[in-house]
C-alpha cells in the first residue's frame, strides 16, 4: 500500500510553497527516487487529490462516467455507472473522517451525535447525504449524487411528438408539474426545458439545494438555509416561494415541492403567475394529484377536498411524468392535462410513451 508514502509526501508539502502539483512531484522524487515515472505520477495524483479533495472518493467524483458515489458501513465504496452499482474498494477510518471534516467545513454545517444526518452541497454542485452511527447501523453511510454541468437536449427525453407538446406548454405559459421517482430525471428535464424560455423571461428559481442548470441569461436563484445549532436563522422553501412573488418573476421554478410551500405556490399560480414549473416526487400522473392533495391537507387540514381539487385545477395546467429506464436513460412517459369534473380531477393524456416492441 502507498498510504504511508502519500502521508509522508503530504507532510513534507506543508513547508512547500507554490504549485501543489509541482511540490508533490518534488517531494515524491526526493522521498522515493527509485520509483518509476508512472508510479511516481500516480502517487503525485493521489497526494494532490488527498490534499484538495475527498481522498479515495475524489477519483470517482472526477470520473464523468460515475453518477453516484457511496460509502456503506463506514468502509465499503460503491459507485454507480451506466452498468449499474459496483463495489470498487474500501476507505480507511482516518480517510473517511477527513472526508467528513471537509464536507462539513465547506457546507458550514455540523455532524455529530446531536446532528447525525447531514444534507449538503459540494462546490462542484454534487449533493451529499451523510448519516453517522448509531443512526447508521454498522457505520457511517455516505451518498454523493453528481450533477452534470451539461444541459441535455430536450430530444433526449422523448421523440419529437413528445417534445413538441412540451415546447407548446412552454409557449402557452402553462403551469406544469414534473413528476417522477428519485433520480428519474426531473431536475435534468427542467434544466433542458429552460432552454425553450423566451430570452426576455425573468426566471426566479427556488431550491432546497442548488441543482438546476440554466443557460438562460436572466435567472434569479434562491436556496434554502438550515437553522443553526441554536435553532435560529432557518430559511425554508415556503419563505423563498413567498419571496419569489415579490421579485417580479415571469416564470417561477420550484426545485421540489414537498411541504408547506405547496399552498403558497398554488395560490400564486391561481393569481396570475403563468408559465411556472415545479417538480414533485410521485410514481405516476394520478399519484401526483394524490400527493399534491396530501401535501395541501397536511398544511391546511381545514380545506375540503373540493377546495383542494379546485385550487389544483386552477393553478396547474399539466403534469409531465418522467421515468428512469435501463442504463440510466430517462424518458417522459406521460403528458397529461388537468381538468375538473364535478368534485374530482380528470386527466387527459396528450402523450403516452410506447416502449419498443409495444403494439
Amino acid at each position: 500500500m502507498n498510504s504511508g508514502l502519500i502521508a509522508e509526501i503530504r507532510s513534507a508539502m506543508v513547508t512547500s510553497h507554490g504549485d501543489q502539483l509541482a511540490s508533490a512531484r518534488e517531494q515524491a522524487s526526493r522521498i522515493a527516487p527509485l520509483m518509476s515515472h508512472n508510479e511516481r505520477e500516480q502517487i503525485v495524483r493521489d497526494v494532490v487529490r488527498d490534499v484538495n479533495g475527498l481522498g479515495p472518493l475524489q477519483q470517482y467524483l472526477d470520473d464523468p462516467d460515475v453518477s453516484e458515489v457511496m460509502v456503506v458501513e463506514g468502509k465499503h465504496i460503491w459507485i454507480e455507472t451506466r452498468g449499474g452499482l459496483h463495489h470498487v474498494g474500501q476507505i480507511g477510518a482516518q480517510e473517511l473522517s477527513l472526508c467528513l471534516e471537509r464536507i462539513t467545513r465547506s457546507a458550514g454545517r455540523r455532524l455529530d451525535l446531536l446532528s447525525p444526518i447531514l444534507d449538503a452541497r459540494l462546490s462542484d454542485g454534487s449533493r451529499v447525504c451523510v448519516v453517522i452511527a448509531p443512526i447508521a447501523m454498522g457505520g457511517t453511510t455516505l451518498a454523493i449524487r453528481k450533477f452534470t454541468q451539461r444541459i441535455l437536449p430536450l430530444a433526449a427525453f422523448g421523440p419529437q411528438e413528445c417534445t413538441d407538446i412540451v415546447r407548446e406548454l412552454v409557449r402557452n405559459k402553462t403551469n406544469v408539474i414534473i413528476s417522477g421517482a428519485t433520480s428519474s430525471g426531473k431536475t435534468s428535464l427542467i434544466s433542458s426545458i429552460s432552454n425553450s424560455f423566451t430570452a426576455t423571461d425573468r426566471v426566479v428559481c427556488v431550491e432546497d439545494t442548488a441543482e438546476l442548470r440554466f443557460s438562460h441569461q436572466h435567472v434569479v436563484r434562491l436556496q434554502t438555509r438550515p437553522a443553526t445549532s441554536e435553532g435560529a436563522g432557518e430559511i425554508t422553501l415556503q419563505h423563498l416561494v413567498r419571496a419569489s412573488l415579490r421579485l417580479r418573476p415571469d416564470r417561477i421554478i420550484v426545485g421540489e415541492v414537498r411541504g408547506a410551500e405547496v399552498v403558497d405556490l398554488l395560490l400564486a399560480l391561481t393569481s396570475g403567475h403563468r408559465g411556472s414549473w415545479a417538480t414533485v416526487h410521485s410514481n405516476g400522473v394520478a399519484d401526483t394529484i394524490n400527493r399534491l392533495t396530501t401535501l395541501i391537507l397536511r398544511d391546511s387540514p381545514q380545506w375540503s377536498i373540493s377546495t383542494v381539487h379546485d385550487t389544483i385545477s386552477r393553478g396547474i395546467g399539466a403534469i409531465v411524468h418522467v421515468e428512469r429506464l435501463s442504463q440510466r436513460t430517462r424518458n417522459i412517459s406521460h403528458i397529461s392535462l388537468i381538468a375538473r369534473e364535478q368534485d374530482t380531477l380528470h386527466l387527459e393524456n396528450l402523450y403516452v410513451h410506447q416502449p419498443r416492441g409495444a403494439q
